[in-house]
């Protein structure tokens, strides 16, 4: 009886330490907090790749001008939104497009390329989630995915920017960009 008993509890505890090792594995991989590039000095950055294989052709893809745009933004909730009194989706959509168009070998034209989307934060000061005081330091942070022509994330990365009407926010998507590209 004892024999079986130990028996069971070494055959749970191998089972145990083989499912956390699998799921270990098979957890897309987050950066706690990045530093790779210039850009990552003085902001929070996180990126996450889900499909590391398919981000070389998508990298292509982009570079060959086979891309579309998308984008949005997320106002706060609890505090009166102002960022977006400063900065507009339109402005922000045409210094990106610019700023892809100066890095790609050909005009856009979209075939079943990649999207590009992004997606600009307003940080929500009031929010009761909020208990850090570090959460309360940024302005707000921008969300930039690539997605493949079946709208699955290949890659994604989250920086945010600090100055309070937003000035900051052409550097912050300069610098998803290129961490999307050098990734």
């Amino acid at each position: 009886m004892r024999r079986a008993l130990l028996y069971i509890i070494f055959i749970t505890t191998v089972g145990y330490l083989s499912y956390n090792t699998l799921m270990e594995i098979n957890t897309p991989k987050v950066n706690e907090r990045l530093n790779r590039l210039p850009c990552h000095k003085n902001i929070i950055a996180f990126e996450r790749s889900y499909d590391t294989k398919s981000l070389k052709k998508a990298k292509e893809l982009l570079l060959s001008g086979n891309y579309q745009l998308k984008s949005d933004i997320d106002k706060s909730q609890f505090m009166k939104s102002t960022l977006f009194t400063f900065i507009s989706l339109k402005d922000t959509d045409q210094y990106f497009y610019k700023l892809i168009d100066e890095k790609t070998k050909k005009a856009r034209a979209y075939q079943n390329g990649i999207t590009v989307d992004y997606t600009i934060f307003e940080n929500d000061l009031d929010d009761p989630k909020k208990k850090s005081p570090k959460s309360k330091l940024y302005r707000g942070y921008v969300v930039l995915k690539i997605k493949n022509s079946n709208n699955k994330v290949l890659y994604q990365v989250q920086i945010d920017f600090m100055d309070h009407k937003g000035k900051d926010i052409y550097k912050t998507l300069d610098c998803a960009l290129e961490s999307f590209l050098t990734y």
